[in-house]
């Protein structure tokens, strides 16, 4: 229906005619103005040292990828950098070695047992900071 149309119907004309358009009291905005509440600040939280390395693990990650790949390749622009016959000749032994001396450090029962509570106790502790994270009010 149109403005026009309520006007032209004698039941809604007469009642548009008698009622007055209602304004709002004198005090109005006041009072919504007192009903409304105020925010409180929100103060700066600093966020702890781990939340950050927790950011730039991907980072480094991605890093240390692209670098194994151009330190392990034989690209012409990459001369200063040692190919994949210096790696395979050198760096590979050596981490063989090593490998070695901590298998027999390893071998240990005590040593592995040692290492399964500390592994155990870092996963528990990893899946309590994840499931019950305090978020700042």
């Amino acid at each position: 229906m149109e403005k026009d149309d309520f006007t032209e119907d004698d039941f809604l004309g007469r009642l548009i005619r008698q009622n007055p358009l209602d304004s709002p009291s004198d005090d109005f905005v006041n009072r919504v103005m007192a009903g409304i509440q105020t925010v409180p600040e929100i103060a700066s939280v600093r966020k702890p040292i781990f939340w950050y390395l927790k950011v730039m693990v991907p980072y480094i990650l991605l890093f240390m990828l692209f670098f194994v790949v151009f330190a392990t390749s034989d690209l012409p622009f990459l001369n200063w950098l040692p190919g994949k016959s210096y790696y395979l000749n050198h760096l590979v032994p050596y981490f063989g070695t090593l490998f070695a001396g901590l298998k027999n450090s390893f071998s240990s029962k005590y040593v592995s047992l040692g290492l399964l509570v500390m592994a155990s106790t870092a996963f528990l502790f990893i899946i309590d900071r994840v499931f019950t994270r305090k978020t700042a009010a």
